[in-house]
C-alpha cells in the first residue's frame, strides 16, 4: 500500500488545520499538505521529532519526552543555509520549516510541498514519530489547556485516522 500520514491539529482557541504527509509510490518523494489556520502570528519554525509523544506525560512535548529534530544522518545543521532558501538536502530529514520556510508572522499556512529526503518507509522513515508547531521563540511547551497550537505535538503514524495533537 502507498504511505500516508496525517497531523491533524485541532485546539481550543481557535487555531487549527493539519499536515498530511503522502506518496504516491513507495521510495518516490514525499508530498506536504500544510493547512493551518489561526495562527495568530505565534507560530514559527515546524519540525519532525525523534521519538513520538509519550501517552499520559504531563509535559508531552518536552526534549525529555521526544527529544529534537528528527536527523538519522547527523546533518551539522551549522552547515544548513536559512530557512526557505536552501534545497532540501541542506537540511536535517525532519526540518520542514527549514527546507520550505517558517511559519512566523502567518496568522494561516496553505502550502504543498514536495520532498525525496523525507520518506515515509525504510530505515530514515519519519513514521512513528512527532511533528512539532514551535512557538517564534522556539518554545514547543505550554499549558496543558492546548491553547493554541503552536508549541503542540502529534503522532506521526501509518494510518488514514487522524491523531489530536
Amino acid at each position: 500500500s502507498v504511505p500516508k500520514s496525517i497531523c491533524v491539529l485541532e485546539c481550543s482557541n481557535m487555531s487549527s488545520g493539519q499536515v498530511r504527509f503522502s506518496q504516491a509510490v513507495p521510495q518516490g518523494p514525499t508530498t506536504i499538505n500544510v493547512s493551518l489556520m489561526n495562527l495568530n502570528s505565534l507560530a514559527g519554525g515546524y519540525h519532525v521529532h525523534l521519538l513520538s509523544i509519550k501517552n499520559g506525560s504531563v509535559d508531552p512535548c518536552s526534549n525529555a519526552n521526544i527529544l529534537g529534530h528528527f536527523n538519522p544522518l547527523a546533518w551539522n545543521i551549522s552547515n544548513s543555509p536559512p530557512p526557505g532558501t536552501g534545497t532540501v538536502d541542506q537540511y536535517e530529514i525532519g526540518d520542514i520549516s527549514g527546507k520550505f520556510g517558517t511559519l512566523n508572522g502567518l496568522n494561516q499556512s496553505e502550502a504543498v510541498y514536495m520532498d525525496p529526503d523525507m520518506p515515509l518507509t525504510g530505515p530514515y522513515s519519519i513514521m512513528g514519530r512527532s511533528l512539532v508547531i514551535h512557538y517564534t521563540n522556539g518554545s514547543r511547551t505550554h499549558t496543558h489547556s492546548l491553547s493554541l497550537c503552536a508549541g503542540n505535538c502529534g503522532i506521526l503514524a501509518h494510518h488514514k485516522r487522524a491523531y489530536r495533537c
